[in-house]
């Protein structure tokens, strides 16, 4: 004890202090690979939105379900890497334009500043209308092509060497209008509509995309997924038949963006007919990106909805380490007050608290928690709240007998010699010497939490939208991933709560074998 009743740390439980605690921690290599898994995942944690290759939501489709990972190709001769298919997906090829119909100057294009991916500068198609003027409305028979036969169009051209259809393709298209004198009115939008198109090398048009008002000027992105018989139409001539045959000449598909005017409008104009309204629209192009999925995806393939398993496997080691860390703090907070509140005053105060204790160690866990998740919501934090009201039981009997042994020693005696209030005793004497008992306990309170909540999610009781690795396994087993041959997306999640239990129960052990008094002495 010090002049002023304070125990010298060189007198207390602690382990020689930090020098030589560590001298002693890596004498057991155990605990250094524990050390050095933990800071990898805790790195992945930090990292996951540079890691990371797409929106982790597992509602985010970014590819067909269940792609196989790209690194499976090397086993695989003919198969095709999604990435191999087309090397440039944003086209940053100069576009071609061609005008349809009319030569007399209502159209018209343009390249606008360099700001964006398509051809390094978006692209303006631009419709002028003049009152008085004519315009050609036609129906086409096959519904391919606009109702007026005068519009304009901007194209872009790619190979296709390959003697599959590809598995899926979407494009994303960016786009902003900009409305002028009569079209900029409340009906303007209605006048004109953006098509995209796939033009094969014998000249069939296949229409994917037709365009819908309200619009706006500042560019707006739309995804469109296309259809068994939009990829059959634009790609089945490429692909040869059994014989060698093939329909169209040659293996160039051409993805055409057009502006054309519409006859519905003359419904909405009433009294007035279109030919006295003037004015122009221009269509501002700033991203075309086509996708045509092969065979292998990503680094980790693809999940049941078609989300990236790699980034949802990088963002599931935040939730697992938030989510595991906060709930064994929480409930070791809860565990070293009750337990040293029940050791230290005994009596009835013991006997209530443990009684309670008790009560809840022989309630089943699991049930309990699954009724406690689906009752409060499957938020992040009411998770941490349920995982935490179980987890402090066994902190709390292990505080408790600790506790017990430390009250009747000599230096609790002398702090009460000189008046120092039970308070103060507890958590300056006697907590700072069942603390390293502590450390062990929380390490393996997080193994067990993080287990809990991947158990949880498993069971569909965590938030949906929140990317972990229990939720990945929840998702394959609920779509027959594993039977369906998709083993990436149980074997990786899987992995990743093994690894990172053990990396825990590792240090654990380490920790109890370093700390333990009882166990050093052996």
């Amino acid at each position: 004890m010090t002049e002023k009743g304070k125990t010298d740390w060189r007198d207390s439980n602690w382990y020689i202090g930090i020098t030589g605690f560590w001298f002693e921690f890596k004498k057991h290599k155990i605990g250094i690979i524990g050390i050095v898994v933990l800071l990898m995942f805790v790195g992945m944690a930090i990292t996951a939105p540079m890691l990371a290759t797409h929106d982790p939501s597992p509602n985010n489709k970014v590819a067909p379900s269940f792609l196989a990972p790209s690194w499976m190709s090397l086993f695989d001769p003919t198969g095709v890497v999604t990435e191999q298919r087309i090397p440039d997906p944003y086209f940053t090829s100069n576009p071609g334009y061609s005008i349809v119909g009319t030569t007399d100057g209502q159209f018209s294009s343009a390249h606008g500043d360099e700001n964006s991916a398509y051809g390094q500068s978006h692209v303006n198609l631009t419709w002028s209308y003049t009152a008085g003027s004519e315009l050609n409305f036609t129906e086409d028979p096959e519904g391919q092509l606009p109702d007026s036969g005068d519009f304009i169009y901007t194209t872009q051209t790619f190979d296709w060497e390959y003697d599959r259809l590809p598995s899926d393709v979407n494009i994303t298209l960016s786009f902003g209008t900009t409305l002028t004198g009569d079209f900029a009115s409340e009906f303007g939008g209605i006048m004109f509509r953006v098509f995209i198109w796939l033009i094969d090398s014998s000249g069939d048009w296949q229409k994917v995309y037709q365009s819908n008002p309200p619009y706006q000027h500042d560019p707006l992105s739309r995804r469109i997924d296309l259809n068994y018989f939009d990829i059959a139409a634009g790609w089945r001539g490429m692909v040869a038949d059994a014989d060698g045959n093939q329909e169209d000449p040659l293996d160039e598909l051409t993805v055409a963006i057009g502006l054309a005017p519409t006859s519905n409008f003359e419904t909405f104009i009433g009294d007035h007919p279109w030919e006295y309204y003037t004015g122009s629209v221009t269509v501002s192009i700033t991203e075309l990106k086509m996708v045509p999925y092969g065979d292998y995806f990503g680094l980790l393939g693809t999940t049941d909805k078609g989300a990236d398993a790699w980034s949802q496997l990088v963002y599931g080691s935040r939730i697992s380490l938030i989510i595991g860390i906060l709930a064994t703090a929480l409930s070791t907070i809860v565990g070293v007050v009750v337990g040293m509140t029940a050791g230290y005053f005994g009596g009835k105060t013991d006997e209530i608290l443990m009684r309670i204790v008790d009560f809840l160690l022989v309630i089943p866990g699991l049930p309990l928690m699954m009724v406690l998740a689906a009752f409060l919501g499957p938020t992040i934090q009411n998770i941490i709240v349920v995982i935490s009201i179980l987890g402090w039981t066994g902190t709390s009997r292990l505080i408790r007998s600790q506790v017990m042994a430390e009250k009747n020693k000599a230096y609790v005696e002398s702090a009460r010699a000189i008046g120092a209030s039970d308070t103060y005793i507890m958590y300056r004497h006697i907590l700072p010497n069942v603390t390293p008992i502590l450390f062990a306990d929380i390490t393996l309170g997080v193994v067990g939490a993080i287990l809990s909540e991947s158990g949880l999610a498993f069971l569909g009781l965590t938030d949906p939208s929140e990317p972990s690795w229990g939720r990945m396994l929840a998702d394959a087993q609920g779509t027959g991933g594993f039977s369906a041959g998709a083993w990436w997306v149980v074997v990786f999640p899987g992995l990743m709560i093994t690894i990172i239990s053990l990396a825990f129960t590792f240090v654990g052990h380490t920790l109890d074998q370093v700390l333990n008094p009882r166990l050093r002495e052996r």
